[in-house]
């Protein structure tokens, strides 16, 4: 019979929303709502009268003398852990091994930057004899990756020359419109004449006879001939297929070499200047007055713009600054 009572149909009663006219009101509360308030009062009263039970039977002779040595701050309890400050000695010795560590780690990465470097120099495709200055050769690499072949020395840094280059092939000339419809005709007009520009240098050179990379079909001889020149035709596409890819793959090797070496370079610089900020933690702790020559300053490479160095200095991460600069009181030694 239970089974039989559990499985009839029963009505679900529901609970009533707020109605319309109490909207005012607020939210209309439900059961769980209810459950879910008691609960959350009844622990607070729970808390209130523990409380009030030990205030009552306490002892008021009672004393610890962690009662003199415990502090506050803002109204938190702080404990203190029980650790003591190491002397200066001992601190500088920490820090010396530190900094030892910090020059182990670097001199190993020093000798991957040049296993890097031989690889990248070794590599034939990577820069063509003059192609710095050739804009067709220079389009193989980007910005980014000749700074990085620039900043670990594979290539000389670039001429103050061809950075005028560089410079002076950006679009400077700016054309002032009066509506939104003038200016796109004017921008239609110059689409229009480069587009007739570029068909006039094809015919031009469709006229000289310029090899553009096709064969010409040519009408065959004889007919026994035909088998032979479609094998050696797939024989070439097939050569051809087979040197793209192996191009590919060699873009691709370097450009995970170029990737691999800016990481390097970065590593290497940050553990410059941190070896250099140990440095300088231990000559502060030694004996002498010391003064604050200059405070932090950008990580970034030298460059030969006066407009960088005129620029005001931003407050930064300290993290990713170079360390502090003192200067020590001249003191005659014995």
């Amino acid at each position: 019979m239970s089974s039989l009572k559990n499985s009839l149909h029963r009505r679900s009663h529901k609970e009533r929303s707020q109605l319309s006219h109490r909207t005012r009101l607020g939210f209309l509360e439900k059961h769980k709502d209810y459950v879910l308030r008691a609960r959350d009062y009844h622990s607070k009263q729970d808390r209130i009268n523990l409380l009030r039970e030990k205030a009552a039977t306490r002892n008021k002779d009672e004393f610890y003398f962690s009662m003199t040595k415990e502090r506050t701050e803002g109204g938190v309890h702080v404990k203190d852990r029980g650790n003591q400050a190491l002397p200066v000695d001992i601190v500088k010795v920490l820090k010396t091994q530190d900094e030892n560590y910090l020059r182990t780690m670097r001199a190993a990465g020093l000798k991957k930057i040049d296993k890097l470097k031989s690889q990248l120099t070794q590599l034939a495709d990577l820069l063509k004899p003059g192609s710095l200055d050739c804009e067709e050769d220079a389009e193989e690499l980007d910005e980014q990756e000749l700074g990085v072949l620039r900043e670990a020395g594979v290539i000389p840094p670039e001429s103050k020359k061809a950075r005028r280059k560089s410079h002076s092939k950006r679009g400077k000339h700016l054309v002032f419109a009066a509506d939104e419809s003038e200016a796109r005709q004017h921008a239609a007009s110059n689409r229009k004449a480069s587009t007739s520009r570029d068909g006039d240098a094809m015919e031009v050179s469709i006229e000289q006879g310029v090899d553009l990379g096709w064969k010409v079909p040519e009408p065959a001889k004889r007919q026994r001939r035909k088998s032979k020149v479609n094998a050696e035709e797939k024989e070439a596409a097939l050569d051809d297929d087979a040197s793209t890819q192996t191009a590919e793959q060699a873009k691709e090797h370097r450009t995970r070499l170029l990737k691999e070496l800016s990481a390097r370079l970065v590593r290497d610089r940050h553990l410059r200047y941190a070896e250099r900020e140990m440095e300088m933690q231990r000559a502060l702790m030694s004996k002498g007055a010391s003064r604050k020559v200059q405070g932090v300053e950008r990580m970034e490479e030298d460059g030969d713009d006066d407009s960088e160095e005129d620029r005001p200095a931003k407050k930064v991460d300290e993290k990713t600054w170079k360390p502090r600069v003192y200067k020590w009181r001249v003191e005659r030694k014995r």
